[in-house]
């Protein structure tokens, strides 16, 4: 008798298995997985943690309130530590092992080139977050898709800044100094600014700071001695600071212009004011407490909710992640239900001007997948401890080239045959 009970006490607890994974299956297959590949234990972590929590605070809340048509959206986070190899085997895993449609981040440019074509070969989209290399958008790339204006475009507004700032028609006789992070993303940086100030007329004095930026006394010492007008610097937020000690320490009292890696407060509020005063930072979003309206407001409001990080909250790269994830949903929500790949790039390709209420309107189309083309420089205000807008993003657009859009995408016409 006891036999018998333990035998159909086994088969019932069977049973009651059997059914719970059934149930567990039955609830991961209705939800929408997103992957994530970005650094969250290297060299540029305090670039790319907020960006990655942001996005999570906005799935949160699409979650909290139904869903996409009831469906939750779950971000799968992988960390690649500022590695190409480990990002180039992350997203294999991803597509493979998770068999995710979309994957986010990508922050690291010096290995675009390789997950590229694994990215182009399994048609799964890509959807860079930070890092807005040439290659990304020309030639055009179907399966690619960027959340952040591209380094051409923040460096045409960078120059057109201190040209407008010094009040300089050309820069006949000046020497102009590139101070870029040893990876592609600084590479390209230095030959776009590189061509434009050879065109003004000028000449580039070529600074290399290394990814893990502790020291630039070095470079900033060389710039002093080529006496040069003023800088254009990219780095990520911890390289800007070095710089900018650098120049306190040295004296390089010079106009300073850096691209959206280190355009955070932090970057005035860790530096001595004799170096920071000089500095302006160019950025295609604006961070959260400078939202205007309900929409913008919400970026704030919920990472609160939610409990992340006021030095997290209060960068840009919140912003960066807060409408990332936005256009995310949004392409879900167009996908009316078949969350394939095909059909989430679709839905992307549909976003036209869609109102973040923290960066311009966000604009994709089948031939144009850069979503933000404009930028801006900002300030900082002491007495607030905020950046400033200078200006509208409409006024800077006259400045921007378009230059990584590919023949016959983004406003660019075909090559003639």
């Amino acid at each position: 008798m006891l036999r018998r009970v333990g035998i159909i006490l086994s088969v019932a607890l069977t049973a009651a298995a059997v059914a719970v994974t059934a149930a567990q299956s039955q609830s991961r297959a209705s939800d929408i997985n997103i992957g994530w590949d970005g650094d969250q234990s290297g060299p540029t972590v305090s670039s790319q943690s907020p960006i990655m929590h942001s996005i999570e605070a906005y799935f949160k809340m699409v979650n909290d309130a139904g869903g996409v048509s009831g469906h939750h959206v779950n971000l799968l986070e992988r960390d690649d530590a500022y590695s190409p190899a480990t990002e180039l085997s992350i997203v294999k895993s991803l597509i493979s092992d998770d068999h995710v449609p979309v994957i986010m981040g990508l922050g690291q440019s010096s290995g675009f080139g390789s997950v590229l074509p694994v990215l182009t070969q399994n048609q799964t989209i890509g959807f860079m977050t930070q890092a807005t290399v040439k290659a990304a958008s020309n030639p055009f790339q179907p399966w690619i898709f960027e959340g952040n204006c591209n380094y051409s475009d923040q460096g045409d507004v960078a120059l057109a800044y201190e040209m407008k700032h010094l009040k300089l028609k050309n820069l006949n006789g000046l020497k102009v100094g590139i101070a870029s992070i040893a990876v592609a993303s600084g590479t390209e940086w230095d030959q776009n600014m590189t061509a434009r100030i050879t065109a003004l007329g000028g000449t580039p004095v070529h600074e290399t700071l290394p990814a893990v930026l502790t020291d630039a006394s070095v470079q900033v010492q060389d710039l002093i001695s080529n006496k040069v007008a003023f800088v254009l610097e990219h780095h990520s937020i911890s390289g800007g600071i070095a710089f900018v000690k650098a120049a306190d320490q040295y004296n390089l009292n010079v106009p300073i212009a850096t691209s959206f890696g280190a355009a955070q407060p932090l970057l005035f509020t860790s530096t001595p004011y004799n170096a920071n005063k000089n500095v302006v930072v160019v950025n295609c979003v604006s961070p959260p407490y400078l939202a205007t309206d309900d929409t913008g407001k919400l970026a704030m409001s919920m990472a609160q909710k939610y409990g992340y990080n006021s030095a997290e909250y209060t960068q840009s790269n919140w912003s960066l992640g807060w409408t990332a994830a936005q256009t995310i949903v949004q392409a879900l929500k167009n996908a009316n239900g078949d969350y394939s790949a095909t059909a989430i790039k679709k839905g992307i390709e549909a976003i036209k001007n869609m109102d973040t209420g923290l960066s311009p309107a966000i604009s994709y189309a089948v031939n144009c997948h850069m979503g933000i083309r404009a930028a801006r420089p900002y300030t900082y205000n002491y007495g607030t401890n905020q950046l400033v807008p200078i200006g509208r993003y409409s006024d800077w657009q006259s400045s921007i080239t378009n230059g990584y859009a590919g023949a016959g995408t983004c406003g660019v016409a075909h090559a003639k045959k």
